[in-house]
């Protein structure tokens, strides 16, 4: 059993690496435990996230692996790279097989290929197989890049990819009363993206959920209600979201696209 990691995490990912191992004998050499897993953040029913570093190309062995990821529960998400495609970096490597939300694709560009999963292969926690158990350690792994590497992808993201999601969510909201209904996924996605980044501009790491946060809440104290509402709705203290909320939350957003404007 690790103790960096929950027992559910450990457990479910000694399975599926024993499981990884029958199925694609001598493919994967260590496994790193990146996202909420290894950030202490992590809870029942969010995905488990993992760069499976393999000795070999893996393309004859993804339609097996395809239906063990499909039937992992949770899921267990990830990229499978080889070390050489982790020393060129995600400035290098446009593509490689990724899993999200439980399906395997073979080459899918973007997901976790970037700068911020490198980041956290330097925090991460690495399981490595030994006999008919899992060795789980912490990480050792650094990149010199990563760190000027972050910051501009996150500033890209703001730019590139939430400013555009703030103006759909605006127009989506035009048509909705104040009152309105609004499902806690789509507020805890619009509250706690943006301000991750934000986090990660100013701190150079990447912060868990819970702690990107505390972190606007001290940034911008005037949304820190609805932040503290959105981190117990993720913990499981489910909480009830209108489209007044949605409008604090797309005002926090534009404050962080802001951040990265300047």
């Amino acid at each position: 059993m690790s103790e960096q990691l929950p027992p559910a995490v450990a457990d479910a990912l000694t399975q599926f690496l024993l499981e990884h191992r029958r199925i694609a004998p001598g493919l994967v050499s260590r496994a790193i435990v990146t996202g909420s897993a290894a950030a202490g953040d992590w809870h029942p029913g969010s995905d488990i996230d993992v760069v499976f570093v393999v000795n070999r190309d893996p393309a004859d062995d993804l339609a097996a692996l395809a239906e063990l990821h499909a039937a992992s529960d949770p899921h267990i998400d990830g990229v499978y790279l080889t070390e050489s495609e982790i020393a060129r970096g995600p400035d290098v490597v446009q593509t490689a097989p990724q899993v999200v939300e439980g399906v395997l694709v073979s080459a899918l560009a973007g997901a976790q290929l970037s700068w911020i999963t490198w980041r956290e292969l330097e925090s991460g926690v690495q399981g490595v197989i030994d006999g008919g158990d899992v060795i789980w350690t912490p990480v050792s792994d650094r990149h010199p890049q990563t760190a000027e590497g972050v910051v501009a992808f996150s500033r890209n993201n703001l730019l590139d990819y939430w400013q555009p999601i703030g103006d759909g969510f605006e127009q989506e909201l035009s048509e909705r009363p104040d009152d309105g209904p609004l499902r806690s996924e789509t507020i805890r996605w619009v509250t706690l993206g943006p301000i991750r980044l934000v986090a990660t501009m100013e701190t150079g790491d990447v912060l868990s959920k819970t702690a990107a946060a505390a972190f606007a809440a001290e940034r911008w104290p005037e949304h820190a209600e609805l932040l503290e509402r959105v981190v117990r709705d993720r913990a499981g203290d489910r909480q009830v979201f209108t489209a007044s909320d949605g409008r604090e939350a797309l005002a926090l957003l534009r404050k962080c696209v802001a951040v990265a404007e300047s």
